[in-house]
């Protein structure tokens, strides 16, 4: 579904809608931008962030030329893509999964299919390296609308996701978001951690026929 990948490094949640800010190191940012759907975060986030939807359409393509030489993992359809606020997003989310509804606020990104129409959604005013990690995440969930639609485990399909992610920002170099990746809890750290032993044992081409072997 979407990716719940946490809007700041340096920001924890509190209350739906907020933002508060944890201890800082010594030296650490400590000014804060607040955006204008009400979000906060970071000054050092915010000198990467991106607000510009032509900037973040270039990301985009870069990122599903990426992923389409390195892994495969072309789409025949294709997918349009949009940079929208908060609330855009959150009532998206809420509207593909009322799973997500208690959640909604860690929300970053989503992919969405209605018929003949498919939609990537990512939140604006991410950094550089978290927007080239949600695209990837979900843009291998339009892969796997096209290629796998009846995978039902949802370690696996966020797992890969998550996955596809991970191989991003691997050739990327990105080596502390990797043990950040690695480490995380919960369904998504749990899938990838299966991904990335699938990985060690079987290679990449592995992985994905797995992928495609677990929507029988």
């Amino acid at each position: 579904m979407g990716a719940g990948l946490g809007l700041c490094a340096h920001w924890t949640p509190g209350r739906p809608g907020d933002r508060r800010l944890p201890p800082l190191p010594a030296g650490g940012p400590a000014l804060h931008v607040r955006l204008p759907d009400g979000r906060h975060t970071c000054a050092r986030c915010h000198q990467t962030a991106v607000y510009d939807p032509a900037q973040a359409s270039v990301l985009f393509e870069r990122v599903a030329h990426a992923v389409t030489g390195q892994l495969g993992l072309r789409l025949n359809v294709g997918t349009d893509f949009a940079l929208v606020d908060s609330q855009h997003l959150h009532r998206l989310a809420e509207e593909a999964s009322p799973a997500l509804r208690d959640n909604v606020d860690k929300v970053v990104g989503l992919f969405v299919r209605r018929g003949h129409k498919r939609v990537m959604y990512v939140l604006s005013g991410l950094p550089q390296i978290l927007l080239t990690q949600t695209i990837a995440h979900e843009w291998a969930h339009a892969w796997q609308g096209e290629n796998c639609p009846l995978l039902e485990s949802p370690q696996v399909r966020e797992g890969f996701a998550e996955w596809v992610a991970y191989k991003m920002l691997q050739a990327l170099g990105a080596v502390k978001k990797l043990a950040l990746l690695e480490r995380q809890d919960g369904l998504y750290g749990a899938g990838l951690r299966q991904m990335l032993e699938l990985e060690r044992r079987d290679g990449v081409s592995g992985v994905i026929a797995f992928c495609r072997r677990m929507q029988s």
